[in-house]
């Protein structure tokens, strides 16, 4: 009998995801007893702020059971809509925002309808590792461009000029960057915009990270200093990370007409609206900085709680995060060391089994140099994980 294959040519390059696949193996250890410290994943480790939980009490006593609009009710829509006018200096509406269920929803919203097989999408490297299998997944090429350490993970110009003359359809920007933690200044980020301009490639800009920024300038938002671009630019963004909100499933698009009606189109034909009890929480948290804020401190205080410990250990060294919780730790010399592994995965690997830390290896950002570190966990976990991390290193 012959054996029928069951995935197709885009089923079978789908790769699962690194950072889930490691956050589940580290949970299932510790169900079994292991000591393990998680510093794997990306998600905050406080408690979702109490009048968005209050929102979310009151939204089940008023009966918000039903479907709403598959791009979400019009208050929220409108509540995103007036936030995001305030933060670039662009006028939006209702009319260009979808919600969806979390930030991935909208960028494979995103990039499923403004992309055709073979169309090239660039992506700034390290990436985020949703980006390059969703591009892959659509059938798409991902070009990717190097943001080097050496320039805090600068986009480098020439990388950026050799890629755009590939006729790139989408140009991908992550600022505050995951995994890096990086942010562009202005200058920076003027520079790659004002490449883009020349082109005709239109711009996703992923702003997930905007509000745990520790810099004084802030967030730069690419349409606050090139407004023009907003007739070809989607802006991404949710409540996930800065509002402690990972299981609500609130992410956002805002985005010129033509393309949010065709990602309104396509949500309404796959997972139809996101949960209406998270909706009316999420108009509970939507401009509220003041929510964010205290939280924004403590990430800071760990972040350089982090810094100390990693200027500790002799074979590690670290960009200071501007942004994000993440730690991206440089271990060159780690492999270079006798007796240790050789390369990031085996690193990664035997961190875990025998030293029970889980980190994220660089490779599933497309970098094979770096682990990452999310600490957005207590003092104390952090410091034994340093602790575990100095004697399995030697520091």
């Amino acid at each position: 009998m012959k054996v029928m294959e069951t995935t197709s040519a885009r089923g079978r390059v789908i790769q699962p995801s690194v950072t889930l696949e490691l956050s589940a193996k580290a949970k299932a250890m510790a169900a079994a007893g292991e000591k393990v410290l998680n510093l794997s994943a990306g998600e905050p480790d406080m408690p979702t702020p109490a009048p968005i939980v209050e929102a979310a009490h009151r939204a089940l006593d008023e009966g918000h059971f039903g479907y709403t609009a598959a791009a979400g009710v019009p208050p929220l829509r409108e509540a995103i809509a007036e936030d995001r006018t305030q933060r670039c200096g662009v006028q939006f509406s209702g009319a260009n925002v979808v919600v969806t269920n979390g930030a991935k929803q909208a960028l494979f919203n995103a990039l499923s309808t403004a992309t055709d097989p073979g169309d090239r999408v660039g992506v700034p490297l390290p990436y985020w590792v949703t980006y390059a299998e969703q591009v892959r997944a659509l059938g798409c090429e991902p070009v990717f461009i190097d943001c080097p350490a050496a320039t805090g993970f600068a986009m480098d110009s020439d990388a950026l000029d050799a890629a755009l003359a590939k006729d790139l359809r989408v140009m991908i920007l992550n600022s505050p960057s995951n995994p890096t933690g990086a942010v562009w200044s202005k200058q920076q980020l003027g520079s790659v915009l004002d490449r883009i301009a020349q082109t005709d490639a239109l711009i996703l800009s992923d702003e997930i990270y905007e509000d745990i920024v520790f810099v004084e300038s802030g967030h730069v938002a690419p349409l606050s200093l090139m407004p023009d671009l907003a007739s070809r630019c989607c802006v991404v963004s949710g409540l996930s990370k800065a509002f402690a909100m990972t299981g609500w499933r609130v992410g956002y698009t805002v985005a010129p007409l033509d393309w949010t009606r065709a990602m309104n189109a396509l949500q309404g034909h796959s997972t139809s609206n996101i949960c209406a009890i998270s909706q009316q929480a999420a108009l509970a948290a939507v401009g509220r900085t003041d929510l964010v804020a205290p939280m924004v401190e403590v990430f800071r205080a760990r972040r350089d709680r982090c810094m100390v410990h990693v200027d500790s250990i002799d074979l590690l060294s670290a960009h200071t995060p501007e942004a994000t919780f993440y730690l991206y730790l440089d271990i060159s010399r780690v492999l270079q060391a006798e007796g240790l592994p050789d390369d990031v995965d085996a690193l990664a690997n035997w961190l875990l089994d025998e030293h029970k830390i889980a980190l994220v290896p660089g490779s599933a950002f497309g970098d094979p140099l770096h682990l990452r570190l999310s600490f957005a966990s207590s003092d104390e976990v952090l410091d034994e994980a340093f602790a575990r991390l100095a004697a399995a290193l030697g520091g």
